[in-house]
């Protein structure tokens, strides 16, 4: 299976590091730190590409040292990992300071380079597909397949927890996504340094080979599942926002349903909330799930002065009675405030002139149309069903006259 996911996983990660770079030159945006960017996801997905065994098979044909295509593809992956450094320094530090930082790494690399071509030279072995199965248990392999392992591994540590920072100071919603889907790289690039590690030295200790062919699948699928998210996750800012238009349009349409009959008991005592119905009928759905949303939250502006001056406390005492969490307490208040101001209205008694802001909605809800959504299907739900709303409906009729 990796003959055909490794080299298409990696086809399109070179794909995603072009693009990227032509689009920040389009723009004039070629930072460093855009340029170490593309330059990890591009060398990663080459890398994934050129281990694949379709990819080494043909290598191993015209080579001249044996299993070098595999030394090429691991040094291609080290490559990645200095990009990754280099994003890292000029994302935390002032130019300056990222390239005195860099000036450290890049001898690491070609060192740590140099010995993995030392120890694949000294060990002097011919091709062979399956390189750890076939010689692990050889000291000279086994040290290459730690050297770069450990390399590999600490790179991506360092890069993960700088992520886990940078996310919670991030504002934008897809750029969050997009860095948590490279976390979760991170994660994957973890479990193919223990894999790898872990196989190296269970055979070089003389124990069966055979055994550690379940690991190897677990390294190569990790790989993969490591360049994919990598390369999802560095794009997912630019096709993530177009991706998910279909599945916004289906939530506002189901939403709006959901919503249809709050919104029809409102809009039926108060028609004045409503905008004229032709201007539905070409609206998208997303519109229209915002407009019932706002009309709602006028409608609850409109009933304040209706709201029974006690509501609010019966229903937060009762709230805290029922043993309630904070969220669905201020659903059930805001729930039994609306159902009672609804009855008042309907009788035209208003009960507080100048309503204070325990009459107001609850504000802890976020802007989005969508959560706003949300929580207006459970209020609706709620004046419907809740036995603490309805005991609070009968105990404030007893005040409306008639």
């Amino acid at each position: 299976m990796s003959s055909i996911v490794l080299p298409c996983v990696g086809l399109i990660a070179v794909l995603a590091a072009v693009g990227k770079a032509v689009q920040g030159h389009r723009r004039r945006s070629l930072t460093p730190s855009t340029l170490y960017l593309c330059g990890a996801i591009g060398s990663v997905g080459l890398s994934a590409a050129l281990v694949a065994p379709v990819s080494l098979r043909w290598m191993s044909t015209w080579e001249p040292v044996p299993n070098l295509g595999r030394l090429v593809a691991n040094v291609l992956a080290m490559l990645a990992a200095v990009c990754v450094q280099g994003l890292v320094a000029h994302l935390l530090h002032e130019p300056a300071r990222a390239r005195a930082v860099m000036r450290v790494q890049i001898p690491i690399v070609v060192l740590a380079s140099a010995a993995m071509a030392l120890l694949l030279l000294t060990a002097d072995l011919p091709f062979h597909l399956a390189y750890l199965a076939g010689y692990a248990h050889h000291p000279a392999v086994a040290a290459y397949i730690v050297v770069f392992t450990l390399y590999i591994l600490w790179s991506t540590s360092v890069f993960g927890w700088f992520l886990h920072h940078y996310i919670a100071r991030t504002p934008r919603r897809w750029l969050r996504a997009g860095l948590r889907t490279i976390q979760a790289g991170c994660l994957a690039s973890a479990g193919w340094a223990a894999a790898k590690i872990t196989g190296a030295l269970w055979v070089v200790s003389g124990r069966s080979p055979v055994a550690m062919e379940p690991v190897a699948d677990l390294a190569s699928a990790c790989a993969a599942a490591c360049v994919a998210l990598v390369a999802a996750g560095a794009t997912m800012p630019v096709w993530g926002p177009r991706a998910a238009v279909p599945v916004s349009w289906c939530r506002a349409v189901l939403q709006s349903r959901r919503l249809r009959p709050l919104w029809q008991r409102l809009a039926g005592e108060l028609p004045q909330i409503t905008l004229p119905a032709a201007m539905y009928a070409h609206a998208d759905a997303r519109f229209a799930l915002y407009r019932r949303v706002v009309e709602i939250r006028d409608a609850q502006l409109v009933l304040r002065s209706y709201v029974h001056p006690e509501a609010h406390a019966w229903a937060r005492r009762a709230a805290e009675r029922a043993g309630l969490g904070p969220r669905r307490a201020h659903q059930v208040v805001e729930a039994a405030c609306l159902a009672s101001a609804l009855d008042a209205h309907a009788a035209g008694q208003r009960h507080q002139p100048d309503p204070d802001e325990s009459t107001a909605p609850y504000r802890g809800v976020g802007s989005d149309p969508h959560a706003e959504a949300r929580w207006l299907i459970e209020i609706g739900r709620l004046v419907e069903r809740s036995p603490i709303v309805a005991d609070i409906r009968s105990r404030t009729r007893a005040d409306v006259p008639g």
